[in-house]
């Protein structure tokens, strides 16, 4: 059994990033000694060191964390090779590096570019998961001080406001909702999810952050939507994303989908709520969009 000095020493990865791993995907699983000071068994610490060679690589952890145990098994028993997701990462890295130096400048520009090559929805679902995961791990290990964290969310909210907008108005079923609830900040969660499904010709309807549930059931109303989407970030209380989630049901009507995403509800995926469908996932938002357009019999 290893300590968590020791595990650092070992694999690279510092004692913040394994704690925040930790909290945030429920890996590495520690035990404790009797002071209960954390202790890391040789199988996790042989499958972190594979996890920060496959980060080298340029995949991002929350990606790997995601993936089947067979999935995993296959990518790290597969040969290093370059290619796009080492080239995205060190577009990342740079524009990370904008951030620490306070480079405002050079940040818009590196996220411009990364947008324009991409598109919309693969800068969405590629680069800012990875972007993301950075800055993560940058204020986990103290490199990142506050106002750079705020000048990266402010950069990236701004970049993707300003590609939704430019898109043609959305008018094909669904019409969905987004906010999240009284007591939830982080609404870079909404944006991704919008950029997401606003391509799809879907008429997204944003009342940004904290709405209280009496105001989302009057606008769901007011706006006869299909689907109400509800971004709950890791930080969310599950007990009390549950219950809001309960109230938030009943305060609707039955025929309105409620998709609930974010963090918070990886932990929550074995409570079954009827009405709610658990979209844990960036990538779950297109195949929810496919599923009501069949069930609904609505064709593009």
């Amino acid at each position: 059994m290893l300590t968590i000095a020791q595990v650092e020493r070992e694999t690279g990865l510092s004692k913040d990033v394994l704690r925040v791993w930790e909290r945030r995907y429920g890996f590495p699983v520690p035990s404790r000694d009797e002071a209960g000071d954390r202790l890391y068994d040789a199988a996790q610490v042989e499958r972190l060191r594979t996890i920060k060679r496959l980060m080298d690589r340029g995949f991002r952890p929350g990606r790997l964390f995601a993936m089947s145990p067979e999935a995993f098994e296959a990518l790290a028993s597969a040969p290093a090779a370059g290619g796009p997701a080492m080239a995205l990462d060190k577009a990342c890295k740079a524009a990370i590096e904008c951030i620490l130096s306070d480079d405002n400048l050079g940040l818009r520009q590196s996220l411009n570019q990364l947008l324009a090559k991409q598109g919309l929805q693969r800068f969405v679902q590629d680069t800012v998961p990875v972007l993301n995961e950075q800055i993560g791990n940058s204020w986990a290990s103290g490199r990142l001080a506050v106002h750079q964290e705020h000048l990266y969310s402010e950069e990236i909210s701004r970049l993707l406001r300003s590609a939704i907008g430019n898109l043609p108005a959305g008018n094909q079923p669904p019409c969905v909702l987004l906010t999240t609830l009284s007591g939830e900040e982080h609404g870079l969660g909404l944006l991704m999810v919008e950029g997401m499904l606003a391509p799809e010709g879907a008429r997204c309807i944003s009342l940004g952050l904290q709405t209280p549930i009496e105001e989302i059931a009057m606008a769901a109303s007011a706006h006869e939507i299909d689907v109400l989407v509800l971004s709950f970030s890791v930080a969310f209380p599950p007990r009390r994303g549950l219950a809001e989630l309960q109230r938030m049901r009943a305060a609707i009507p039955e025929r309105i989908e409620i998709w609930a995403g974010g963090g918070m509800t990886r932990g929550l995926l074995r409570h079954k709520l009827p009405g709610v469908l658990w979209t844990p996932e960036l990538t779950d938002c297109l195949q929810r969009l496919q599923d009501w357009r069949i069930r609904h019999a609505v064709v593009v």
